[in-house]
């Protein structure tokens, strides 16, 4: 069982290497401590016998920064539910499933659900109560990958992430020896998710979740079983029900995991007796964690190559993470590599980026594939992978 005993201040925590998130009068700072002295690897694993990254024994402090601690979090119990769904048949009937395949309080789940308000920015965001007309898909129109990418791979998401790859370089070279997985991609994840901290949701994630849950008819299977698994995540850690800030989604953290990826794959790296997705140390190392056991993440392969094309756009066979080519195949079809892509021969997708003036087309591996695990769109693995590189290049020194 994970333990994150003082998670129920998560809202509030102090993020020391981001320094975006308000204090409150209520916060708790958990140990990051990176040591900026820690050399940093100077190759990355490929096909052939891996390098392995410096071996890292981090540090912790004597005496941890503790801010206003509360007292732990005792549950409440009714018999009366209450708040914005007090009526609500399917909340009911959601309170009575789950106490009894939980061996749940009824009472106390009540006492849960009272607090919850209804997020209707969520629904906005999801447009649940607008028809939405056909259109024709973003990635398909000429520019689109132009503008994708100017979201993330930008000037101020890059030197952000310098600044937070040499603060925490110790944490990311534990987690990619523990791991197997390359730094630049666990900060590229951060980047595009949060902006290495900046932004990580104002929703509450109890109304979120339980909004959508109840009201998002399409997705109302997912959303209950990520409500059903928040419920059991404050349970098991004790901590308040309206204590986790984060997504529309419910998403929370640097690492922005659904309370199911939480219970599943967040790590204590730092190991100071907390999960902690606030804090950098946890979020580097729960990361680490799903890629490798969610994505099957390959330390031996490389992720994504550049290729060329002699035409402007691209329409000859279907594109995207799903595709299984053999490369062979598509050099019949006049693609050129712009590498030797390490010496990796095996199959690879094909991705398609459509900037203004032409189609870009890159071949990735079943690395690629694993970032979209997080997230499953082309454009998103991809700004993720040209994010971390164009980080990893400056931190290494190599322009």
């Amino acid at each position: 069982m994970i333990n994150i005993k003082h998670f129920a201040l998560i809202p509030t925590i102090l993020l020391l290497s981001s320094g975006c998130v308000k204090r409150q009068p209520t916060t708790v700072t958990t140990n990051s401590n990176p040591n900026n002295n820690i050399p940093i690897a100077q190759t990355y694993p490929m096909p052939t016998q891996p390098t392995p990254y410096p071996v890292v024994t981090p540090t912790y402090p004597s005496n941890p920064v503790v801010i206003n601690t509360q007292p732990q979090y005792i549950p409440q119990r009714t018999p009366y539910l209450r708040g914005a769904y007090a009526s609500n048949y399917k909340l009911k009937q959601l309170i009575n499933n789950m106490a009894t395949k939980y061996n749940l309080d009824r009472y106390e789940l009540n006492a849960i659900f009272s607090t919850v308000n209804r997020d209707t920015v969520a629904l906005d965001k999801y447009e649940v109560f607008k028809t939405r007309k056909p259109t024709v898909a973003k990635t398909s129109q000429p520019g689109s990958w132009n503008k994708y990418r100017a979201q993330f791979v930008n000037p101020s998401h890059i030197r952000k992430g310098v600044q937070f790859w040499r603060e925490n370089a110790n944490w990311l070279n534990l987690a990619a020896n523990r791991y197997g997985v390359d730094p630049a991609y666990i900060i590229g994840i951060i980047g595009v998710e949060t902006n290495f901290g900046g932004f990580t949701g104002k929703h509450s994630v109890l109304d979120a979740l339980t909004t959508l849950a109840l009201e998002y008819k399409k997705r109302s299977k997912f959303f209950t079983s990520e409500l059903e698994n928040y419920i059991l995540l404050i349970k098991e850690q004790k901590i308040p029900p309206q204590a986790i800030k984060g997504s529309y989604a419910g998403a929370f953290g640097l690492a922005q995991f659904m309370p199911s990826s939480f219970r599943e794959y967040a790590v204590d790296l730092n190991g100071d007796g907390h999960t902690n997705l606030f804090d950098p140390a946890d979020a580097i190392g729960s990361i680490a964690n799903y890629f490798k056991n969610k994505g099957k993440w390959n330390p031996r392969i490389p992720v994504a190559m550049k290729v060329y094309y002699n035409k402007k756009r691209f329409y000859g066979i279907p594109t995207g993470f799903k595709t299984s080519y053999l490369q062979s195949y598509l050099y019949r079809l006049g693609m050129r590599p712009s590498s030797n892509f390490y010496g990796y021969r095996g199959p690879v997708s094909l991705i398609k980026l459509s900037k203004y003036d032409r189609d870009e087309l890159w071949w990735g591996t079943s690395n690629f594939r694993a970032i979209t695990r997080y997230n499953p769109k082309d454009y998103y693995a991809m700004a993720v992978h040209q994010l971390g590189q164009e980080i990893k290049k400056i931190v290494y020194g190599r322009r």
